[in-house]
């Protein structure tokens, strides 16, 4: 049985799910009898707020509680990607996959002004802040325990654990509605290659039964993938039909001033309903990218963004060449548009030669790790590299290119996955920057 039978397979097999909760936190500062039958340091009743997490935002983004109450805070992430919550100086959940939640009892706190934030790398600076305020307590009211503990929440038994992991697995490869980063051919106009891209906003299906808030060209997530020539004369006409001004820059590119795509430094935002055309001619080889330049921290990331690749003859010749497109915000953690178990696998025969072309799009940094096959590094932001180099983790920042070659010389099925684990796995089963190399005879 071929491998991709044996993964078709394990999609008939049926799981059965438990739902775990949390353990409750138990109320503190009760009243406490003094000697005569006096009551003195009464705590007023556990206080509970709930407090949503989501891309990129807290909310309530201000919260104020009574001093002398112990407060839980019932965290929950209804985003689409990792969040957690740090109390600073006080306390923090776990790293919370999406759709899940923790109780957060912080005790007694002591009147004053607290920080909260995400303490995912970036998330904070994007808005994923909030302030707690902790008023003087009530006279009378119990003080402060500080040698008060958190209660410890709940935690799946070993078999609900692998039940989940087993079942994101067996429906791997996933099949949802889209696919992006598809192979755009031009219109020859005397001699020109005309491409064009309409930006418009959709509901992306991200993983099976989940569509998030997209923005995309031509409605692909990444957009559609150009190649031409060096030396070719290429015009590229954009359309918006976004509710918001947009551009587009071609990242790596060697282009002239006014084609760059920066508003208010090389031109006007190009604003809804409006044209603009990029025409220029191609004068580097190598992997590069296109994408949106105005609110790019929000369009790049909601899935303006595309493949532009220029052919080199000095390249070695692969038998595949892949374009593997990093996306992390509101869609989550993707490649090519996609989050696991909908990513697709790279399939290759035994000892064939693949090229992948990593992009980073992202707001993050991801080290590319592929299981039990080297990878070679022979270029960098589209720069062939004087020396290559093997690698067994290959780390992308924002913006960069990597290209490397693998040889499928090892038989299986071969994880693939940014090794920042919170982006790859979690107490549920793998998701977002996950796929495979399956190797056959």
């Amino acid at each position: 049985m071929s491998v991709l039978r044996r993964f078709s397979g394990l999609a008939l097999v049926a799981v059965a799910l438990v739902a775990v909760g949390c353990s409750p936190a138990a109320p503190s500062g009760m009243a406490t009898p003094a000697a005569g039958g006096e009551t003195i340091a009464t705590t007023p009743a556990p206080q509970t707020v709930e407090v949503m997490l989501g891309e990129l935002y807290i909310e309530p983004k201000m919260i104020e509680v009574q001093g002398g109450t112990d407060l839980t805070l019932k965290v929950y992430n209804e985003g689409v990607i990792a969040h957690d919550l740090q109390v600073e100086g006080v306390g923090q959940t776990a790293l919370l996959n999406p759709k899940t939640g923790e109780d957060l009892n912080l005790g007694v706190l002591p009147a004053g002004e607290y920080n909260l934030f995400c303490r995912v790398a970036g998330h904070a600076p994007g808005g994923m802040t909030a302030r707690l305020t902790v008023t003087e307590a009530p006279e009378g009211a119990a003080h402060a325990d500080p040698s008060h503990t958190p209660a410890t929440p709940g935690v799946m038994t070993a078999d609900e654990m692998d039940a989940l992991h087993m079942a994101v697995i067996a429906a791997f490869p996933a099949e949802t509605q889209g696919k992006g980063n598809l192979p755009m051919e031009p219109v020859i106009v005397d001699g020109v290659k005309v491409f064009e891209l309409t930006a418009t906003e959709l509901d992306w299906e991200v993983e099976p039964g989940k569509f998030r808030k997209a923005m995309a060209y031509n409605g692909q997530v990444p957009g559609p993938q150009i190649r031409v020539d060096l030396g070719d004369t290429v015009r590229i006409v954009f359309h918006n039909e976004l509710h918001h001004s947009s551009s587009i820059h071609f990242h790596g590119l060697l282009v002239p001033n006014n084609m760059d795509g920066v508003p208010g430094l090389t031109q006007d935002p190009v604003k809804p309903g409006e044209t603009f055309v990029y025409e220029f001619t191609v004068r580097n080889n190598g992997s590069h990218m296109y994408h949106s330049h105005h609110d790019a921290a929000t369009q790049v990331p909601m899935g303006l963004l595309g493949a532009f690749i220029v052919n080199d003859p000095a390249d070695q010749v692969t038998d595949q060449d892949y374009v593997m497109i990093l996306n992390d915000g509101p869609l989550g953690y993707t490649i090519n548009g996609k989050g696991f178990p909908a990513t697709e696998p790279l399939v290759l025969n035994f000892n064939e030669t693949i090229r992948i072309r990593y992009m980073n799009e992202g707001l993050q940094i991801h080290p590319m790790h592929l299981h039990g096959i080297a990878q070679q590094v022979v270029a960098r932001d589209g720069f062939p590299l004087p020396q290559p180099y093997w690698a067994d983790v290959v780390t992308i920042a924002p913006g960069e290119r990597i290209d490397v070659i693998v040889t499928a010389n090892e038989l299986g099925v071969w994880a693939f996955h940014c090794h920042i684990l919170t982006h790859a796995e979690s107490s549920e089963g793998m998701f977002g920057m996950v796929t495979a190399m399956i190797v056959t005879e």
